[in-house]
């Protein structure tokens, strides 16, 4: 019998933890066979129970699919921040699918009294060598919720998503647009219609 110690196990979470992170970095426009589809998908994804952050009264709405341990929606969050101080709304949307924790996370956000002040705590905390969200986790996750998660995770997949961060919106001709992974600075402005805005972060150097 082949003994795996605790550490090597932690280690290898991390390699696929990253390996997923890697995978949502690939930004694709998922390509379903059948429109109708695509709208029903986008309509389930309004309807669905998210994070609303930024404008109370948007010029225009992002609707992101997020797991909480995941390093390209943490930097998509860090992105989207300036753009949410001039009309950006944005409604993220939990799945939770990349490490045993990421459903402790998810219900701890969207249980909190603050769901906003969660999803900051977990993004201004973030762990990004152990690619772990900075909030702690729930202990307990109501069956109702988690099943909610489950259900998102799905959302995810009927996109033709492989992972996270999967970004949905509309156009100024109303045609539902679709990306994975996370979107580069310079499209911000295209893609939302508001001015650019400065974001000297560091950790974006390479999404510019």
């Amino acid at each position: 019998m082949t003994i795996v110690s605790s550490g090597r196990r932690a280690s290898t979470r991390r390699r696929a933890a990253a390996a997923l992170a890697s995978l949502a970095f690939v930004s694709i426009v998922p390509a379903l066979a059948v429109p109708n589809e695509l709208a029903a998908n986008f309509a389930r994804l309004e309807k669905a129970d998210a994070v609303v952050e930024g404008a109370t009264h948007p010029k225009f709405v992002l609707y992101v699919l997020f797991d909480a341990n995941c390093l390209y929606c943490h930097l998509t969050w860090k992105a989207v921040q300036p753009y949410e101080q001039v009309g950006l709304q944005v409604r993220w949307i939990p799945v939770a699918y990349q490490q045993p924790s990421s459903v402790g996370r998810a219900a701890a956000i969207m249980q909190a009294p603050d769901r906003v002040a969660a999803m900051r705590i977990d993004e201004t905390r973030y762990d990004a060598k152990r690619f772990n969200g900075g909030i702690e986790p729930a202990k307990s996750v109501p069956k109702e919720l988690a099943a909610e998660f489950a259900q998102n995770t799905q959302l995810m997949k009927a996109f033709g998503a492989p992972g996270t961060p999967v970004v949905a919106w509309k156009d100024s001709g109303g045609a539902i647009r679709v990306r994975v992974g996370m979107l580069r600075l310079s499209e911000l402005p295209t893609i939302t219609g508001l001015p650019a805005q400065r974001n000297d972060d560091p950790d974006l150097a390479e999404f510019r």
